[in-house]
């Protein structure tokens, strides 16, 4: 790493919070993918359905601050599609403003990850997004053995091609991959992540461990992290990045928060729903 500081996302068109936004949680992909293996991707879907290490169905909603006003909400989710026959994962993160925000620069951004449950890595990426006047609709295919990616507008004649290294994953994949393999308090893991048609490295360092109180579900005890790279379009240079994962065998991202030029960024995670939904519940009543 050329740099040692972190690096916090910077919109490459001016945007506001919400690009950032997105991009933590996807720190925290759609259709009309290309693959390059003889076989087909993904596992036939009268096949048994595969157990993940998260649970295929969960949504989770998050509130999006910006200071002390709430200016917006996201919601991630997982769960399976079919594609030609065969079983394939979506993740994807919806956000939209609402109070002040939404009349005066209304903001709605869909991003997707379409994946291979046998290898988790992605065969597609697609950004949608609606920003004040701005609309950006984006599609990116992997082919995994060629080592290639390819990058397409959908709304101008724009498309790249480029390279990318073996288990290249984006924003979004990896931040539930990081949940198969959790980085405990003190430990530091180094990934390669595509953004913006480009390879980077990203660091994640994991600190001490900190209590929050989430206002459905009590206290959590989480490891506060902190992502270090250098992101065009995603990270600005200024500021620091923070996460709270739940030290639980959930491991959720609880809390976010980022500073940047004019003000502070927070997501808070609100509410989980889908398969387990109970758990911090459950958790709570215990105690």
């Amino acid at each position: 790493m050329a740099e040692n500081s972190s690096i916090f996302a910077k919109n490459r068109h001016n945007r506001p919070f919400f690009g950032l936004f997105c991009a933590i949680f996807a720190l925290f992909a759609l259709f009309s993918p290309v693959f390059a293996e003889k076989s087909l991707p993904g596992l036939p879907w009268d096949a048994p359905v595969p157990e993940l290490w998260f649970p295929v169905g969960e949504e989770i909603d998050y509130e999006v601050y910006w200071g002390i006003f709430m200016v917006g909400e996201a919601t991630a989710k997982a769960e399976w599609i079919q594609r030609d026959g065969r079983r394939l994962l979506s993740l994807s993160m919806k956000a939209e403003s609402n109070g002040i925000v939404e009349s005066l620069y209304p903001v709605r951004e869909t991003l997707q990850t379409i994946l291979d449950p046998t290898t988790f890595l992605p065969l597609s990426f697609e950004k949608n997004s609606h920003e004040g006047r701005h609309h950006h609709h984006e599609l990116t295919t992997f082919d995994h053995a060629a080592k290639k990616g390819h990058w397409k507008s959908l709304l101008k004649d724009k498309q790249k091609d480029f390279d990318i290294e073996a288990d290249t994953r984006d924003l979004m994949g990896l931040m539930y991959w990081i949940r198969k393999e959790p980085i405990r308090a003190g430990e530091t893991r180094n990934y390669w992540v595509m953004t913006d048609e480009k390879m980077y490295e990203l660091i994640v360092e994991a600190g001490k461990k900190e209590e929050l109180k989430l206002d459905n579900y009590g206290k959590v005890s989480c490891i506060k992290m902190e992502p270090k790279g250098k992101f065009n379009g995603m990270f600005v240079r200024k500021g620091r990045m923070f996460l709270w994962i739940s030290d639980d065998a959930r491991y959720t991202i609880c809390r976010a928060t980022a500073s940047v030029p004019v003000a502070s960024i927070k997501i808070v995670l609100k509410r989980v729903r889908g398969p387990g939904d109970d758990f911090w519940t459950r958790s709570v009543q215990k105690k």
